[in-house]
Parts: C-alpha cells; structure tokens; sequence
C-alpha cells in the first residue's frame, strides 16, 4: 500500500534552532513560531533544513529572481501591454518561498499595470513528491514574515497530497501548477501542448548529494525540449554532475557569486538543440497544434455539454449548444445528484480520475457555494465496499489529508430508523441537476442556444470548424455516418419521498439518500435498458430497498416524484473525453470531439472533462496526467 500515491506523501517537518556558539542546528520546539530568524523548518528525511531563516528571503532572491533577471523581464512584458503568458518551472516547491517572492514581483511589475484584458499572465509550475502540510505552511510564513493574500490563498486552496497537476488561482493573472509526483514521474507525465516552452527554470530543491532523485538525467532533456532562445536557468548549486552536461543540451552557463557564504552559483542560457520528441502515445492528440477555433457546436445539453459550452464561451469561443429535448433532459435532470471520489486500496487510475475530476467541481462550486446542498456524504457498507475496505480506505486516505479537512476520511456513528450504523464520511457535492445547468449556460447568447434542434447527421452542421459530441448514449443512434464508441444504455431512476430524516447529510449505501427541498431522495436503480419513462416498480424497489436496510416504514403513498433518467457507460468505465478525428463536410474540414461514456459520475467529471477537450483545443497544457488522457481517449477504440 506504500506505493499506492507513486510515491507522494507528506513531508515530516521538525524545527530546527541555529545555535551560534556551537554554530550548528539543533532541535527546537513550535511555541514561538513569530517572525523568528533563528527558527528553521527541518527535513528529517533529507537531513537538511529548507531555507536559513535569517536570510531567507535575500537568499531566494538572489539565486531565483535576479538569477533569472525576472525584473527586467517582467516589466518589459508589462510594457509591451500584451496577453503573453510568462511560464517558470520550478524543482521542488517545498515551503512555496520561491513562488510567493516571484508572485509579488509580478504584482508589483506586471499586475498593477495596464488594462486587465491585455495584461500578461505569470503561470508557475512546480514539482513537489513530499508536500508540506498547510498548517506548517502557515507557521513558516509566520516565521519569514511573509504572510500576504498570496500566501493566504494559497494556504486555503493547497490541495491533498494525492499525485498529478492541481491548478490554484492565486490571482487573476497568477496561476500555481502544482504537480505532485517523484520528479521522474512528473516529467513523463506532463501534458504540454508541441512548441510549448518555459521562460525560466528554477532549480531547486535540496543539494544534489541530499538529494540526488531530483537530479535525474531526463530533467536536463526536458529542460531542452521546452526551452526557448530567451530561456535563462538559475541554481545555488554548482555541482559537476549538472555543471558539466548542461551545455551539451544547449545551456551557455555562468557561474556568478553565490548568497552569503556560498561562493558560487550557477545561471544559464538556452542557446539551441535538436531532440527527437517524445513517441505518439494516446495522449498526443490532447497536445498536438490545432488551429483555433472560430464556431464551434456542442450536441447534447446535459451536464457535459452545458459544462464544456460554458468553458469555451469564457475562453472567448464562439460555441453553440444543440439539444432536441430542451435543457438538462434525462439523467442530468435529477433533484439530487451527488459528486464524490471513488477510494480503492492502490489508488488506481480510476480513482485518480475521480478525485481529480471532484476537484475541479469543488473548486468551482466554491466560487458558487449556492449550488451546493451538501460537501460530504457518509458511506456504508455495501455491495462495493466491505466494512473491511472502509476501514482500509479510512487509513489510505486520512494519510494523505490535511487538518483543515479533518472531518473528511472518519468514521461516524449514524443513529437512522432503528439501525446504528458505522459510516465513513468522504468529500462529495450534492447539486441539483436543473440548477446547475441553468447556471452554466447563464452566460450564452440566447441565439447560440437550440434547445429544440435534432441533429441527425452532421451534414447539418457544415458551417462549423469544431464538433463536440455530448450527447449521451444517443450519440451512436444519431450520427449514423460516424461509428462512435459504443456506450452501453445503463436507466435509473430516482424516487423522490413526501418525508424527510433528522440526519440530513447524504448517505451512500447501495443507493444515495438526500433531502432537497424539504422531500428525501432516494435511489438509484440500474438496469441495462434505455427506456425513460417513468416505472413504478422502480421507486417500489427503492422504497424496499431503504426500508430493509434502515428499518423504515416508507410505502407507495409516500412517493411525491418519480426521475427515470438513462446513463451511457464505457466498457471500461472510463468516459470518451477528447479529439476523435477530422471529416471533410461539404469541403469544410472539421475536427469531432467526444464528451460522453461519463456513467454515474455525470457531475463529478462535468467540469473537468470541460477542461481537458477545451485546453486540447486551444493548444493549452491539460490538467491531467498523459496516463489517465490516454484512460479516456476516445482513439482507445477505433479512430475515424
């Protein structure tokens, strides 16, 4: 089970006390944890502390931002009062000091200027296997004396320490990359669009002999295949085992004084190499050129197509959304719908897929917190997971989660009907299906919706340049021309009861039970079949099924609704998000995406799924991994 997070933990932090008449570190407690200069966070595990407290932030300075010239650089990008995004990549984030000194220059050059649609964006990419719990965070920045908006934001979007790329706004012209994977990992496994570079490269990190993983030959590689000729490097280290190589992969290096008592330090320049790029995998077509879209159409209305038209739109794509049935039909059109993560013992690429794709929902209902009717869930045993998983699970991810989520991963003693019952509460987000897709389209031109439109073939569709097929498990029936990966039609259905519970925390047994409007909400059914009408055996069985494992009394007269709705689910699971292949349409070339397969977990992978197709699209980095892109590649099947 160690392996399960590949790798990424926790860092152990201890604190360290600089004694000046031995002239050495030694052990200290966190009491006085104020702006202190002779306290230090400690790695135990590398033997070395993070950063002098005394002169820190010079230090820092020093190697990274005047090692870089980013001062210069920043405000001739300002001056130029262009949208030009500015990328630094940076090994190993640690306590994040780099970061927040670079963001601040930015603000002070680059932020305060010019209009805020022309202003350029400073996008900061790190790599950190061991991430520092919040709670240390906040008491290191005590200690510099560097508490700020920045680092507070940061602090409160920190994410669990669960491998991949998560995203942080920490401004609206300042993005933090976190990617948390062993280094080698996280070069293989970044998706960066062809001909993407980076400006600047921060080598960081403890020195080489603590820490020698992080100085892995493919680093160097890397570092040529995304530089360009304004690229600079900056280290504190001066060692021959990165020295010496460097200028083989196309780096003009200079060694310039070093900070305080380090006599050198290294910089460089990218001048020019030939490398033989990466081989064609399925995660290609998500980085690969493309022209930029100028009209795009979306077919199908439900969560994936009102997530993924809302994306584009606030890129400032011209998209338009098709649907025969109206808005939010079938089995988007729930009360109820519940987004959670799937736990597995090996966190598997499944659940990898989920956690992410429950992030991103996360961090957008946060900026809308009136679309949630619920953040947590308790689960029970059940036909997937045995109280001996739970339990399990409980361990795996209490590990890998910080104090200021304390109540996600415990267990819970729930009193319900005349049963007691343990129940581990895990992170979810209840929504109502209607709501959240009337607030994701809000924003649509009223004529760039067709909401009574049946798209039969895609001839109809000639006048634009991109496709994005979301549509369900009808994508395959209505576009006869195309052979689409098949989905197999999975119905459900919802019974909505004229009673509610004390408890009024969703449950997650072999069902869902929620309250939405002062009525509880129970189900769902499976059934292989794509029949949508409304089945009273249906809520008969979701009664007794409740009834026999709560003790209730709930009958047929109790039931105020019925929501029969038919989901489309892969033979894998995983969904079909992505670049399917160019037609010619009446001498119009054109490019179909496919955004279906989602399952049950049509709310959990909406937003992210938005994400993926939309920055494959327009030629930005994708927030996942290459291996979970080639999960959900619709190329997995068989291409046009």
């Amino acid at each position: 089970m160690h392996n399960a997070f590949l790798g990424v933990k926790p860092a152990v932090i201890e604190w360290r006390r600089f004694d000046s008449e031995k002239h050495q570190w030694l052990s200290a407690d966190d009491s006085h944890l104020e702006a202190n200069a002779q306290l230090a966070p400690y790695s135990p595990a590398f033997d070395d502390i993070y950063f002098n407290p005394q002169d820190g932030i010079a230090e820092s300075t020093h190697v990274f931002l005047e090692g870089n010239n980013l001062a210069p650089r920043f405000q001739a990008l300002a001056a130029q009062g262009s949208p030009n995004s500015f990328n630094i990549f940076e090994t190993g984030f640690g306590t994040g000091l780099n970061f927040l000194l670079t963001a601040d220059l930015w603000r002070k050059t680059v932020a305060s200027r010019g209009n805020a649609e022309q202003k350029p964006e400073l996008h900061y990419w790190s790599i950190e296997q061991f991430p520092i719990n919040p709670k240390n965070l906040r008491q290191i920045y005590q200690v510099l004396d560097i508490e700020s908006e920045y680092s507070a934001t940061l602090i409160e979007n920190y994410p669990e320490a669960l491998p991949g790329v998560h995203q942080i706004e920490i401004a609206d012209n300042i993005t933090l990359h976190l990617v948390f994977y062993p280094i080698d990992k996280a070069l293989k496994e970044l998706a960066l669009p062809e001909n993407f570079t980076f400006d600047a490269w921060y080598l960081d990190g403890f020195a080489p002999s603590k820490n020698p993983e992080m100085w892995v030959k493919g680093l160097l590689h890397f570092m040529a295949l995304h530089s360009n000729p304004s690229t600079t490097l900056s280290t504190f280290t001066v060692a021959a085992a990165l020295r010496k190589p460097l200028p083989y992969y196309g780096f003009e290096i200079e060694k310039r004084p070093g900070f305080g008592r380090k006599r050198e330090m290294l910089t460089a320049r990218f001048t020019d190499k030939d490398l033989s790029s990466p081989k064609p995998t399925l995660a290609t077509p998500y980085i690969k050129t493309r022209t930029q879209p100028n009209k795009v159409a979306v077919v199908g209305a439900g969560l994936a197509g009102c997530a993924l038209a809302q994306k584009l739109h606030q890129l400032g794509v011209e998209v338009h959304l098709y649907d025969k049935s109206g808005l939010c039909t079938g089995a988007s059109n729930m009360p109820s719908l519940m987004a959670m993560p799937v736990m597995s013992v090996d966190h598997n690429a499944y659940s990898q897929l989920t956690f992410h794709g429950f992030q991103h929902l996360r961090n957008y209902i946060s900026q809308y917190p009136e679309l949630a009717y619920s953040n947590l869930v308790h689960q029970l045993p059940n036909r997937k997971y045995s109280q001996f998983h739970i339990d399990q699970y409980q361990q795996i991810y209490s590990a890998q989660t910080w104090d200021k989520h304390k109540e996600w991963f415990q267990f819970e003693t729930l009193k319900l009907g005349e049963s007691s019952v343990k129940s581990l509460k895990i992170p979810a987000i209840q929504v109502n299906g209607l709501e959240f897709c009337h607030h994701l389209v809000k924003g649509l031109p009223a004529e760039q919706l067709h909401l009574s439109s049946e798209i039969t073939c895609l001839s109809k569709l000639n006048d634009y340049d991109h496709i994005i097929v979301a549509n369900g498990y009808l994508a395959d029936s209505l576009f006869n021309e195309t052979e689409f990966p098949k989905v197999a039609p999975m119905c459900g259905q919802l019974t909505t009861l004229k009673a509610q519970l004390e408890h009024r925390t969703p449950i997650n047994h072999d069902g869902h039970i929620a309250h939405y409007q002062n009525q509880l909400v129970i189900g769902a059914t499976f059934e292989n079949s794509c029949n949508e009408a409304v089945q009273r055996k249906n809520s008969i069985k979701n009664i007794e099924q409740v009834n026999q494992r709560f003790g209730f009394t709930f009958s047929e007269k109790d039931i105020a609704d019925e929501h029969p709705g038919v989901r489309a689910t892969s033979y894998d699971r995983f969904p079909f998000c992505g670049y399917f292949g160019d037609i010619t349409n009446e001498g119009t070339n054109q490019s179909i995406w496919l955004n279906y397969g989602f399952g049950a977990r049509g709310l959990c992978y909406s937003v992210l799924c938005a994400e993926v197709i939309s920055c494959a699209m327009l030629g930005q980095p994708s927030p996942l991994s290459k291996t979970l892109l080639s999960r959900i590649s619709p190329l997995r099947t068989s291409p046009l």
